[in-house]
């Protein structure tokens, strides 16, 4: 990473640009490159590749209940409420 490709990337991004800002750029972008190409060492030769998300199954659970509905709880702490729902100052007119 150089100079003169922060300094593209600053202009691409109509970023102000200075001195301690480019330095701090130029090495979270290193940081970024190394972790990309460390990637490639990963064995992916028995891996299929995935050509849709929707190829994958979504894990399915349960639909249980799993807490009480504690409604007159929260409306005892509301400033004002009605029995069901709380009541609050009208803001639109």
């Amino acid at each position: 990473m150089d100079d003169k490709t922060v300094r593209t990337i600053f202009y691409l991004s109509r970023l102000k640009q200075d001195k301690d800002g480019s330095e701090k750029i130029k090495n979270d972008l290193k940081a970024i490159l190394e972790m990309v190409n460390s990637l490639k060492e990963i064995d992916t030769d028995n891996i299929m590749p995935l050509h849709n998300p929707l190829e994958e199954t979504s894990r399915v659970f349960e639909d249980t209940v799993s807490s009480d509905n504690e409604k007159s709880l929260f409306l005892e702490n509301a400033p004002e409420s009605d029995g069901d729902y709380f009541i609050v100052p009208k803001v639109v007119e």
